[in-house]
């Protein structure tokens, strides 16, 4: 089973469509059975030659349960729809719903996406494997928020976690600021949770998007300037 993205959105467009795409016709190439579940119709994902059974169907946990029900997979990939299959791969974790029908999570394992989605949970792995990083503080309340900004300094940048392309998050230079995205932050994160992270306004960003496997095979995909 893969799930797609649903309705395009700032943070979450055509290339996860055309990810899911691929992803359905190299499953299928392999002798695969592909059931596919999308909420958007206007994807190359959901023409009836792409997978073997397509849903059309609202990207909800109670809707993918019955889905799971009535197809019996074997396996799942959540990694092909953006912050939606995330998130939702990680509610049929919680609710169980994986474990009762013996689905089992293809690609990126459930706990590496808590891992890195959980602003606090990243930051204590990046400290136990002694990786730089910028200081930084996990918050779930403006007065907790105040106290990071004080003992970092403005200004700030303040990262939601478990939200889609900077959604609820910002740059705070003052308290005023800081007062009003936070609260933001924490109303756009499903588990009310920002990170306020010391600013590295005027830094030139060098990006490189690696990808590497459980056999350690490595690959960069790209490199760009931000």
């Amino acid at each position: 089973m893969v799930i797609g993205s649903g309705p395009i959105i700032i943070g979450q467009a055509a290339e996860f469509d055309y990810a899911g795409t691929q992803a359905c016709k190299s499953l299928k190439e392999e002798g695969v059975e592909v059931v596919l579940v999308n909420s958007n119709p206007a994807t190359i994902m959901t023409d009836e030659d792409v997978a073997d059974h397509v849903y059309i169907e609202p990207l909800t946990i109670e809707v993918i349960e019955r889905i799971i029900e009535r197809e019996q997979p074997d396996g799942i990939i959540v990694t092909l729809g953006g912050q939606t299959g995330l998130n939702l791969g990680v509610d049929l974790d919680k609710a169980g719903i994986l474990e009762k029908y013996d689905v089992s999570v293809l690609g990126t394992s459930i706990s590496s996406i808590e891992m890195a989605e959980d602003r606090d949970g990243f930051k204590s792995l990046l400290d136990r494997i002694n990786e730089p990083l910028l200081l930084s503080f996990a918050v779930e309340s403006i007065d907790e928020a105040e106290t990071a900004a004080n003992r970092i300094g403005f200004p700030v940048v303040i990262r939601p976690a478990y939200t889609l392309g900077g959604t609820g998050g910002g740059i705070a230079n003052n308290f005023d600021e800081l007062r009003r995205i936070v609260p933001a932050g924490i109303a756009a994160s499903k588990v009310n949770q920002v990170l306020v992270e010391r600013s590295l306004f005027g830094w030139k960003e060098i990006e490189y998007e690696v990808i590497r496997d459980g056999a350690g095979n490595v690959v960069t995909i790209c490199n760009m300037e931000n």
